[in-house]
């Protein structure tokens, strides 16, 4: 869940900013879908670190799209899956690209362990 706001100039994911956030694991090798949902007035191009991903779906429809890093998540409800394989163990980090937002808590990790 992608939210945050002008007064106060704050941004979260999953209703936490970075150093108070629960990371998002997987273990190396599964396939992982992350959804990316946008209540703020604003977009969001979000990046993770590491890895790259398809996007295959928009708002609930079932799309093949391209190989990418960053996808822009649109304000207001709209929501955007994509899938990747998580790849070498390691702490990874998911962000908003907008630097002012980055900056002001729109970041969490993506921890990926060994797979057992």
């Amino acid at each position: 869940m992608l939210a945050g706001s002008m007064q106060p100039y704050v941004w979260t994911i999953n209703g936490a900013t970075w150093g108070e956030h629960h990371a998002i694991t997987a273990s190396s090798g599964e396939r992982v879908v992350l959804s990316f949902h946008n209540m703020s007035m604003m977009g969001h191009p979000m990046h993770l670190h590491g890895h790259v991903f398809q996007v295959v779906g928009l708002n609930g429809r079932r799309v093949a799209g391209a190989l990418r890093d960053t996808v822009y998540v649109p304000p207001m409800s709209m929501v955007v899956d994509v899938a990747l394989d998580a790849g070498e163990a390691a702490r990874w980090m998911l962000h908003c690209h907008h630097m002012p937002h980055l900056s002001t808590g729109m970041m969490t990790e993506f921890a990926v362990s060994e797979s057992a």
